[in-house]
C-alpha cells in the first residue's frame, strides 16, 4: 500500500500544481480583477467635540471629500458602491498642525478589496476659529409660474429674521439668506415651509455644515390676485414758459395690466396720469413710474412699471404775411346782407406759432376769416382769425373794416 502511495510522487505533485494553475487561470478568466473609482466621497469626522466648544469651532481647509480607487474581483466590484466604504478622520488623532489622516475602510469584503489609489488628498486639514453669530433678513424667492391670469403678490416670511452661528470666517461669507417657495400652477394663497439657504456674495450656496440656524424652517406665504387690462392716459398740466408752446405728445404703453383683490379690481377701469410741463422750454423725455398713481393694494403686472413719454416743446416765432380782402372767408353771413371791404389790400398780418408749422404757411393756405354771426347792416371793425392750426394765431389782433348793407328788393 505504501508503495502505491509513493509511486510517481513527482508526477502527482505536478498534477496538483497544474490543477491549481488551471483553477487560477479559469478563475481569472471568469472573474478577473477590476478597478472602480469613487470621486468626491465625503469624509466623516469623528470626535469633533474635541474641537467644538461653546467658544470655538473649525473650518475644513482641505480634505472635506476624497477621491479613491479600489481593486477587486469583478463579482465584488459590480456589487459595491460608495456606501460600502467608511471614510473617516478622527480628531482624537489631530496633529499639532491641525491635520489628521483620512482612513478608508471597506465595510464588506475587507480581505478582498484593495485601496490602490487615494488621490492627492491624504489628510483633513482644519482651521480652528472662534464662534460668531449674525442676524440676517429673510429673502423669499419664488420658483415656477403661477396659473395664467394670476399675479403673485407680496410675500411674507415668518420669522422674517434669522440668526446664524458658526465659525467666524464662514459667517463672514454670508451675504444673504433666502428661502425658496414653489408656486408652480398656484391660483390661490400660497403657504410653504422652506429651509433657509445661506448664499455668498456671488450667489453660491454656503455649506451649512457647522452652521447653526435659529430656525430650521421658515413659513412663506404669497398672495395671488387676478389680472385685469385697463387703458392708460397721460395728460399734461400747466403751461410752458412764456414764448413756448407744446406741439405734441407721445407715450407708451397705451394699456397696462393690474392685479388686486376682486372687489377692488372691479372698480378700476382706467388709469390717468398727469405730467406737469409748467415753465418748460425744451422737449420732455421721461420715464414715469406708474405704481405711485395706483391706490394701495393695486399692483402693476410685469417687470417694467414705467411709461415712456415724449413731449415736444417749441419756441414761438413770428412771421409776416400779406393777404387781400378776397382771401378772407365770411363765416355765417346773413344771406340778406351785402358785404363791402372798406379796408383795402394788401393787408399785412403777423402770425405766431412754432417754426415747424409757420415756415410752411403762405397767403394761399393761411385761411383767414371773419365771424359775421349776429351782425346786421352797418359798418364794423372785425377781428381776423384763422383755423389753420390750434398752435398758430394772429399777433396784435388784426382787424378789417367792412360795411354790411341790406340787399335791395327787386
Amino acid at each position: 500500500m505504501k508503495e502505491k502511495l509513493t509511486r510517481n510522487v513527482g508526477l502527482k505533485i505536478l498534477s496538483v500544481l497544474l490543477a491549481a494553475i488551471l483553477w487560477l487561470a479559469i478563475t481569472n478568466l471568469d472573474d478577473p480583477v477590476r478597478y472602480e473609482s469613487f470621486p468626491d466621497v465625503p469624509v466623516v469626522i469623528k470626535n469633533e467635540d474635541i474641537i467644538n466648544t461653546p467658544n470655538q469651532s473649525y473650518v475644513i481647509v482641505e480634505g472635506e471629500t476624497i477621491d479613491f480607487k479600489v481593486a477587486a474581483r469583478r463579482s465584488i466590484i459590480e456589487s459595491i458602491s460608495e456606501a460600502d466604504f467608511e471614510v473617516t478622520a478622527d480628531f482624537a488623532h489631530l496633529s499639532k498642525v491641525n491635520s489628521v489622516n483620512i482612513n478608508i475602510t471597506p465595510k464588506r469584503f475587507k480581505d478582498e478589496i484593495q485601496i490602490v489609489d487615494r488621490g492627492n488628498v491624504q489628510n483633513v486639514i482644519i482651521n480652528i476659529e472662534e464662534l460668531s453669530q449674525k442676524d440676517f433678513k429673510i429673502n423669499v424667492v419664488e420658483k415656477g409660474k403661477v396659473q395664467e391670469g394670476y399675479f403673485l403678490g407680496p410675500e411674507s416670511a415668518s420669522p422674517n429674521m434669522i440668526r446664524i452661528s458658526g465659525p467666524k470666517s464662514r459667517i463672514e461669507q454670508i451675504k444673504q439668506v433666502v428661502v425658496e417657495a414653489d408656486v408652480e400652477g398656484a391660483s390661490s394663497y400660497v403657504r410653504k415651509l422652506s429651509e433657509p439657504i445661506a448664499l455668498d456674495e456671488e450667489g453660491n450656496v454656503i455649506d451649512p455644515t457647522r452652521l447653526s440656524f435659529s430656525h430650521n424652517y421658515i413659513e412663506v406665504g404669497f398672495e395671488l390676485y387676478p389680472i385685469k387690462e385697463i387703458p392708460l392716459t397721460i395728460t399734461t398740466t400747466g403751461e410752458p414758459a412764456p414764448g413756448y408752446i407744446m406741439t405734441g405728445m407721445e407715450y407708451q404703453p397705451k394699456t397696462i395690466e393690474i392685479a388686486a383683490e376682486n372687489s377692488k379690481l372691479k372698480t378700476i377701469n382706467s388709469l390717468e396720469v398727469f405730467w406737469d410741463i409748467s415753465g418748460a422750454t425744451d422737449n420732455v423725455e421721461e420715464f414715469i413710474g406708474l405704481q405711485k398713481w395706483l391706490e394701495e393694494g393695486v399692483h402693476l403686472v410685469g417687470e417694467d412699471t414705467t411709461a415712456s413719454v415724449n413731449i415736444t416743446i417749441e419756441k414761438l416765432e413770428v412771421k409776416e404775411i400779406s393777404i387781400w380782402p378776397n382771401d378772407i372767408e365770411l363765416k355765417n353771413k346773413s344771406p340778406y346782407l351785402d358785404t363791402t371791404f372798406i379796408t383795402k389790400g394788401p393787408i399785412k398780418v403777423n402770425i405766431l406759432g412754432p417754426r415747424s408749422e409757420i415756415d410752411s404757411v403762405t397767403r394761399s393756405n393761411l385761411h383767414p376769416f371773419i365771424e359775421l354771426l349776429g351782425y346786421s347792416a352797418g359798418t364794423y371793425y372785425i377781428d381776423l382769425a384763422t383755423d389753420i392750426s390750434q398752435n398758430i394765431s394772429f399777433v396784435d389782433r388784426p382787424r378789417v373794416l367792412i360795411s354790411l348793407a341790406t340787399q335791395q328788393k327787386p
